[in-house]
């Protein structure tokens, strides 16, 4: 059946389909000339009737495998439009679930994350040749822009949370630095094993490469003050990250390993700074020795002027 409706459908498919030229083309041609025998004429009707009677029964095969496939579409059609209404009217229920999850229960949580707005933050009352603007001034965005924007500034948030744990889980610490110990009870940490070894190698391969990016940092922009700008900023990012571990047992191991980063960072500091005054002076003493005394200049010619008239002098006396 399907090679039928196959053979069938490629000719009635086509863009220009001819009814004519599809009997022409599918029905042998008849050879009815005067001269033909009447038995030859019989026998070409025969024929072409059997090749009539097989063309038509295709043709009603295709109709009929046709007419059940549009039923078939059809009865689809009906059932996926009433599972499209509900499932229109399970998103509709959804959105508005949310909007009351938004701006009723979840509103005290929201506003942790959010800071208020401040709507009016001069206070100034617009005067008289203010008018026209001021009802520009005192329109206020749609209660759905509103929303977006929260959601919009909660999402930031999040994506700042997600980022910091992110970070904190590229830096482990070695298990060998973590003392157990508690106010009350000292707890003796127990041998370590193979597994806690090779955590102790990855987290100091961690940490190694943490002091390489910081060398980096510093050495950068010719390892003067913009190296040491990017070294500090990137310093106080691990100062702040490790806050994560504020009040746990890793909090001193951490803080350890960042204050490692602050000496070498305030060594380069004090490097500088020492270059910078050594510097200073051999600058100055250039910059004076390039400049005219005051003193000595000016008098080698006024003493020399002044003996010749001393001894012009001497001389009008004496004579």
């Amino acid at each position: 059946m399907s090679e039928v409706r196959d053979e069938v459908s490629e000719r009635l498919l086509e863009a220009d389909f001819d009814p004519i030229d599809y009997l022409n083309d599918t029905l042998p041609s008849l050879n009815l000339t005067s001269q033909g025998v009447k038995q030859n004429r019989t026998s070409q009707l025969q024929s072409s009737w059997t090749d009539i009677q097989s063309q038509v029964s295709r043709l009603n095969a295709y109709n009929a495998r046709a007419s059940t496939e549009l039923t078939t579409l059809t009865d689809e059609i009906l059932r996926s439009g009433n599972k499209l209404a509900y499932e229109v009217e399970v998103l509709r229920s959804d959105a508005n679930s949310l909007f009351d999850l938004l701006s009723e229960t979840l509103q005290e949580d929201i506003q942790q994350f959010v800071r208020e707005e401040v709507s009016d933050e001069s206070g100034i009352t617009p005067n008289e040749g203010d008018a026209e603007t001021a009802p520009v001034q005192g329109t206020k965005d749609p209660e759905f822009m509103q929303q977006l924007r929260l959601l919009g500034n909660v999402k930031a948030r999040l994506e700042e949370v997600i980022r910091v744990f992110g970070d904190a889980l590229k830096w482990p610490i070695p298990p060998s630095d973590v003392s157990v110990a508690s106010t009350l009870i000292s707890v003796s940490a127990p041998e370590l094993g193979v597994a806690s070894s090779a955590e102790d190698d990855k987290a100091r391969a961690t940490i190694r490469q943490f002091r390489e990016e910081l060398s980096e940092l510093l050495n950068s922009e010719g390892g003067g003050i913009a190296g040491l700008e990017a070294a500090n900023k990137r310093l106080v990012e691990w100062q702040n990250l490790a806050l994560v571990w504020k009040g746990t047992a890793e909090e001193k191991a951490r803080n350890r390993v960042v204050d490692g980063f602050a000496k070498i960072v305030d060594d380069r500091k004090r490097q500088l700074e020492s270059h910078n005054r050594t510097r200073r002076p051999q600058y100055d003493s250039a910059r004076n020795s390039a400049q005219p005394s005051r003193s000595g200049t000016p008098s080698l010619p006024a003493g020399g002027l002044f003996g010749g008239l001393r001894k012009l002098r001497d001389e009008i006396y004496l004579d």
